[in-house]
Parts: structure tokens; sequence; C-alpha cells
């Protein structure tokens, strides 16, 4: 019986592990390994069925200031509030990452850019409005990229929406870049 306590208590221990190191800690999205994984499954998919897909690179711009001026606990606030307004607007198909410490990447499968840009709209719309009814001057500078081929490989695709969520940036930000991708 004590073999059988320790195997089951052992397995729930590594349970619990695993989904620790799917989940991050602060915001509750997938973690950056896990969201990876999770992408490049989609792309051998993509690959296969030949379908499209989109991923969205998201950057708050300005968040360190509320770091700087609010502190950090108000600014895990606010990454909370980015998630929960985000997981609001999408499917459960959908996969929203943290990449990084103001980064998000964000993953619809068999979406094409028509579609996306409906959904991304209204996130985007949805986001603006969470910080403006917070008082947090934060905006958000969006680079999307819908995937009629697979790239190949997921640094690949990040760099992609990187590049066009840059082009935001560098056109003032709080924004949205849209491009299609054929290979």
């Amino acid at each position: 019986m004590v073999v059988s306590w320790l195997v089951a208590t052992v397995r729930k221990i590594n349970k619990a592990n695993q989904e620790l190191a799917r989940v991050d800690y602060v915001t509750g999205a997938a973690s950056i390994r896990y969201f990876y994984d999770l992408v490049k499954t989609e792309i051998r998919r993509s690959e296969r069925y030949k379908r499209p897909f989109t991923f969205v690179y998201i950057d708050m711009d300005n968040f360190k200031v509320i770091n700087d001026r609010l502190g950090h606990s108000t600014g895990d606030r606010v990454l909370r509030a980015v998630t929960e307004s985000i997981q609001r607007q999408i499917r459960p198909s959908d996969t929203l990452g943290r990449l990084g410490g103001d980064e998000f990447g964000l993953l619809l499968p068999e979406t094409q850019e028509e579609d996306a840009k409906k959904v991304i709209d209204r996130i985007h719309t949805s986001l603006v409005n969470e910080m403006l009814k917070n008082n947090w001057t934060i905006t958000f500078s969006m680079g999307v990229v819908t995937y009629c081929q697979a790239p190949q490989s997921v640094d690949d695709m990040v760099k992609l929406a990187d590049n066009a969520m840059y082009q935001v940036k560098n056109n003032g930000k709080n924004g949205v870049s849209y491009q299609t991708y054929d290979g």
C-alpha cells in the first residue's frame, strides 16, 4: 500500500509540474516553451492539410512606464487584464502565449486573413478600452501574419510577425499591421 501511495503521489506531483511548465505564472497564458510546441504542431498540421493559420505578435506600448511609476504588482495586474481581455475574444482552439515581459503571441488555427482581421480588430479595441477603463497609459502594437503556406520554422514565423509589429511601432504605435505569407 505504501508503494501504491508513493506512485500515486509522484504521478500527482508530475502532473502538477507539467501544468506549471505549460502556464505562465503571472498571466495564466501559455508559457513560451509550451506555446512554441503548439505552434510547431500547427505548422506541421498546416503543411499536411494545406490549411491557413494566423499568428499575431502583440507588444504593449509604454508598459515600462507602468512598472516604473506604479510598481510591478500593478504591472502584473495589467498583464493579467490583457490576458483575460484577449481570452474573452478568442475561440477555445486559439492559443495565447506570453513570449516575454510585455509581449504575447496569439495562434489562430485555420484562420484566413479576412477572419483574422475581424478578430484582431475586436481584440485591439477591447484591449485599448480595458486600459482606458483602468487609467493605464498603455496601447498595443500588433503584427498579424496569415500563413497560406507553412513557414520553415517557428523562429521564421515569429520573426515575420515581429517585423510587422515593428512597422506599427515605427509609425507611431497603437495599431495593427496585416500581412500574408504565401511561401
